[in-house]
């Protein structure tokens, strides 16, 4: 059941929720303290996580198909996941955004919003939605992938995996394209159908066709090392890049920082479930499941109470109560979208399952 993959779902998608409550906690005029001055060097990066697993589950889920009827079947399992989530999330942004955030929502295309169509950020109404865009560009490579058989499969994942990483390596250092005089001259598409996010993608399969055929060593030392360069990281972004590595012109540093710690975690985390040491088995399950809601949720409510005026009253607070309270505001979000996943989410899922005539359980 991959029990400790769905926890550390819930962590990448509660280090963004940290993430982005830090910035409102700045903005209440606070000290950041301890947790949210560590999230807003390294919560971001659960979006690299989430890619990384994202790509293991892909592989680790079609490990035994192929052929036709197998990547049609892929793709409609995936597309019911990603969009049965999304759907309510987006229109949910899309009233809230229209009264908290009228500016944004004006200039938001709805449509392609709505199909998540890769397009530039300013575009995009639900800003973490952009790597939804990433995500349904996988499915399609990989269903091409799933066409094929195991073996030819595993050699291109190898191959997409040495090129992407050699030709990013030589865009950003060597040609400097991802500099900010360079970048814009360059087309959207090209630079979303070549990313260096995909990177993590392919490394989380890469990881899931070696995994279950042999033992990586220590499950703790893996995880250990994993989390050390995580920190590791963050601190090079705040020393480094003045705390700005999410930004565009270093996302091959980014996937060089935080993708590796992030397959090394994920790493550590399976080898300790062969090792029979697994996460609370409810908790990670539940909360594993609810990452999506956790995830596409917090931003809305978060815009929606400052709006109210929650970051103006806590600014005449003591920096300590103003931590509390996001602290208890980011719990408040878990809680809500576990309920959300359980009695909302899920039987969405099915319903859209059952309209594509999905018969096979879906990951």
């Amino acid at each position: 059941m991959l029990i400790n993959i769905q926890f550390l779902r819930f962590a990448a998608a509660l280090a963004v929720v940290i993430y982005h409550a830090s910035k409102h906690v700045a903005m209440t005029g606070a000290n950041q303290g301890l947790l949210f001055s560590a999230g807003e060097a390294v919560g971001f990066a659960g979006v690299d996580v989430f890619f990384v697993i994202s790509g293991f589950i892909m592989f680790y889920t079609t490990e035994q198909t192929g052929g036709g009827a197998s990547s049609v079947d892929f793709l409609k399992r995936r597309l019911a996941r990603i969009y049965s989530g999304y759907w309510p999330f987006f229109l949910l942004a899309a009233g809230v955004f229209a009264w908290a955030r009228p500016e944004h929502f004006q200039s938001a295309n709805l449509l392609t919003s709505w199909l998540l169509w890769p397009m530039p950020l300013n575009q995009v109404l639900l800003d973490v939605s952009w790597t939804l865009s990433y995500e349904l560009y996988f499915y399609v490579l990989f269903a091409a992938l799933v066409l094929l058989g195991l073996r030819l499969r595993w050699w291109l994942i190898v191959a997409t995996l040495l090129t992407l990483t050699g030709f990013n390596l030589f865009r950003h250092f060597i040609l400097q394209d991802f500099s900010p005089e360079r970048m814009y001259n360059f087309s959207f598409a090209n630079q979303f159908l070549t990313s260096p996010f995909l990177l993590e993608f392919f490394a989380g399969a890469a990881v899931a066709a070696v995994a279950s055929r042999r033992a990586f060593g220590s499950g703790w030392l893996l995880l250990l090392a994993g989390l050390a360069g995580f920190a590791l990281a963050g601190v090079v972004n705040t020393l480094g890049y003045d705390g700005k590595i999410e930004q565009g012109y270093h996302v091959v540093p980014r996937v060089l920082l935080f993708g590796t710690p992030s397959v090394l975690i994920l790493l550590g985390l399976l080898q300790l479930e062969k090792n029979g040491r697994v996460a609370p088995e409810n908790f990670s399950l539940q909360a594993g499941g609810a990452s999506y809601a956790i995830y596409l949720s917090h931003t809305i409510f978060l815009v929606a109470t400052m709006k109210l005026g929650l970051n103006s009253a806590l600014s005449e607070l003591p920096d300590l109560v103003v931590q509390i309270c996001f602290s208890l505001y980011c719990a408040l979000i878990v809680a809500f979208s576990m309920g959300w996943y359980r009695y909302i989410e899920r039987p969405l899922h099915q319903r859209f399952k059952r309209s594509l005539r999905i018969k096979r359980p879906s990951s």
